[in-house]
């Protein structure tokens, strides 16, 4: 029977996130990057908000969370979720390494943070969670690549709220959703938001999202192709990484991705669908460190910023990634 796993009851030093990584897809490809023993979970949540409001139900002051997603940041509460209350201390990565023209964090961006983090005295006695977005979209590979782009509010929610594309790129059924949603559960919502990525091709309306842009252009076939080159890319930065680490390293993921299976796409709350809660759960065969150069970061950690100013950068990354 396949276990599911609470992450914070686990034993490791340096537990490492591939957001949206299906467990499927990561068993195709993980043996050319990584050594260990691999095993299928069940993950808590079937979306990242849900996933951390049930794997993180404590304080954890030995724990330091480097976080390319927008979702777990410093300053702001998401859906319920406020990470500066669980951890010792919530590393940025998603603001001052974040890339315009990608429209999101490169993988290599993570590694930097983490090794020019993990030696330094302050946080030399923790364990680090290191959250990386890929696979999920947008896909920054060559194969079928379309980068992340701000996408028209499908559902309101107190974190996007007034975040809005263009209004002549919303559709009358994207205004008539956004007045239901609060009514509409999970499930619900999800099946008509996939149902308004095909209302909003036949009406000739821009794509909604990244994978609805890489949908139309390529197909499921085609999508599938750029989810799993994501999926090298950021292995392959992963691999860079666990060189550079001593301890004991763990690889999983928050949650699975749909990618067209049934005409769905994407990821819900409360699924118990196993492409969206079967998830890899890898202990790293401890590698031997070498010395890296790391690059200079592009802004200075621990930079503040006015909450408003998080709380307009955050709306506009999730944007950007396809969030609804």
């Amino acid at each position: 029977m396949i276990r599911k796993v609470n992450i914070m009851d686990e034993d490791w030093d340096y537990l490492i996130i591939l957001d949206a990584c299906r467990y499927d897809y990561f068993y195709k490809l993980y043996r050319k990057y990584l050594h260990g023993k691999l095993e299928m979970i069940i993950s808590s949540g079937s979306t990242t908000v849900q996933w951390c409001n049930k794997s993180f139900q404590g304080k954890y002051d030995d724990v330091v969370y480097i976080s390319a997603n927008p979702i777990i940041n410093s300053k702001v509460k998401i859906k319920g979720f406020s990470a500066k209350d669980h951890f010792h201390k919530v590393v940025d990565v998603w603001s001052y390494c974040w890339n315009e023209k990608l429209g999101t964090v490169h993988p290599e961006k993570v590694n930097q943070v983490t090794l020019n983090l993990k030696n330094t005295e302050f946080f030399s006695s923790k364990r680090l969670i290191i959250h990386y977005l890929q696979p999920h979209a947008p896909y920054i590979g060559q194969i079928h690549s379309r980068h992340g782009f701000p996408r028209p509010q499908i559902y309101s929610n107190r974190v996007l709220t007034g975040i809005d594309g263009d209004s002549h790129n919303r559709s009358t059924v994207e205004e008539i959703l956004n007045r239901f949603a609060p009514i509409l559960d999970g499930g619900t919502r999800f099946f008509i938001g996939n149902l308004s990525w095909k209302i909003r091709e036949l009406l000739n309306l821009p794509p909604a999202s990244p994978m609805d842009a890489v949908r139309r252009m390529a197909g499921n076939q085609g999508l599938r192709e750029a989810y799993l080159e994501n999926l090298r890319l950021v292995l392959e930065c992963v691999n860079g990484l666990v060189e550079n680490l001593s301890g004991k390293i763990v690889i999983t993921s928050d949650h699975g991705e749909l990618l067209g299976e049934r005409g769905r796409y994407s990821h819900f709350a409360e699924s118990s669908d196993p492409l969206l809660v079967e998830v890899p759960w890898l202990r790293v065969a401890k590698p031997r460190a070498r010395v890296c150069l790391n690059a200079r970061l592009e802004r200075k950690i621990g930079e503040e910023k006015r909450e408003t100013e998080f709380e307009t950068e955050i709306r506009q990354r999730l944007k950007s990634l396809g969030y609804f």
